[in-house]
């Protein structure tokens, strides 16, 4: 171990199996509804994390178990532009398929030279996420700006013929909601682009206010909870009905406060009651949920040569009952009527590495 880790924070992840490490606090883009972006613009201190700590931590971080690896932003092929590097991500990924990483991925917003794809060492990657919240040019470039959905397009095109496995993640505002003459929403008409390009998945989040802080995101783009979960329930059976060409994961969201004590067990999905992942920040904070992006809230914190466990006010797991399986305890500081709010990560039937081969939550839990 290149760290002395707390004895607390040992014991909370004594099952830790996968880490998400936010390589660094710049984007090229500047898209309304990015969750990030408070750390991307006011962030103190360090913008990315040194190239030997990154190793060291994630070193360490699988020498605890962890297996999966996703390496985040800002904009994480911008990664290196602090310490005069370029091509850095491609050099981190590498090194985490040597320390032995079973699934390593990246999630960006394409807009990336094309030469990065040519990279041997990138190309150890597991998966790329592209991030794209549109099926059309009018529909991306409402979200993202004039010309990203030609970049990126190009870039997936590209990397399917180069033989990455390539995802979409889409973040869902209300417009794709919004059923057209043809009886598709908007954004099932996503799926069917991204099969058209090779893409082999789409992983859809519902822009939904939530009561956490990371409802800082700007413009009126706030998804209906009575319609996202109209929407889901016709979505979730075309996709048990493999209507679809391609797999898709989307969120619940929500269930009836009847439906959740139903089956607590399964609708009680938290990642920081599990104890299952690590989200690892430049300025120094690992915490659990994503939810607090762009707070002083963490679990605990990487200091020179150690790890050492949030015993301030700060700990975000103060307000947890880390007991009992309740509905989500960041969100639900909101009320949505008869409805009650579910992770984030809650995704049922998902094809996720963690959540269907590790952790096998379907199976454990619904039958």
């Amino acid at each position: 171990m290149h760290y002395k880790v707390d004895e607390e924070f040992r014991e909370h992840f004594k099952n830790l199996k996968q880490v998400f490490m936010y390589v660094i606090n710049e984007c090229n883009l500047n898209c309304p509804q990015c969750i990030y972006k408070p750390n991307n613009y006011f962030t103190i201190g360090k913008k990315e994390i040194g190239f030997k700590t990154a190793v060291y931590l994630i070193e360490d971080f699988y020498e605890m178990g962890a297996r999966k690896l996703s390496l985040l932003g800002g904009e994480p092929t911008l990664y290196g532009k602090y310490q005069g590097r370029e091509n850095l991500i491609a050099d981190l990924i590498y090194e985490a398929k040597q320390i032995g990483y079973e699934y390593v991925r990246i999630d960006t917003n394409g807009t990336f030279s094309p030469e990065l794809l040519y990279n041997h060492r990138f190309h150890t990657i597991d998966e790329i996420s592209f991030s794209m919240d549109g099926y059309d040019r009018a529909s991306s470039n409402f979200i993202r700006g004039d010309g990203v959905f030609e970049v990126e397009t190009d870039n997936i095109r590209r990397a399917v013929e180069l033989d990455y496995k390539a995802d979409i993640t889409c973040c869902v505002y209300q417009e794709l909601l919004e059923k057209q003459e043809d009886g598709l929403y908007p954004m099932e008409k996503l799926i069917y682009l991204a099969a058209d390009m090779g893409v082999q998945r789409v992983n859809y989040h519902a822009l939904i206010k939530d009561g956490t802080p990371i409802d800082l995101w700007s413009s009126d783009l706030q998804v209906d909870v009575k319609t996202w979960i109209k929407v889901y329930d016709v979505m979730m059976r075309k996709i048990t009905s493999g209507i679809y060409p391609i797999s898709v994961r989307i969120p619940k969201g929500f269930v009836t406060k009847e439906e959740f004590y139903r089956k607590p067990n399964y609708y009680g999905f938290c990642p920081a009651k599990l104890g299952e992942r690590v989200l690892v920040h430049p300025d120094g904070i690992i915490r659990i949920c994503s939810g607090l992006l762009g707070t002083a809230y963490g679990v605990a914190d990487y200091v020179e040569d150690k790890i050492l466990w949030n015993r301030r006010k700060t700990n975000e797991l103060i307000d947890h009952d880390l007991d009992t399986c309740t509905w989500c305890t960041n969100r639900s500081k909101k009320d949505y009527g008869e409805y009650v709010p579910l992770c984030f990560s809650f995704k049922p039937k998902q094809d996720e590495y963690i959540y269907k081969n590790i952790l096998q939550w379907e199976q454990k839990f619904n039958g």
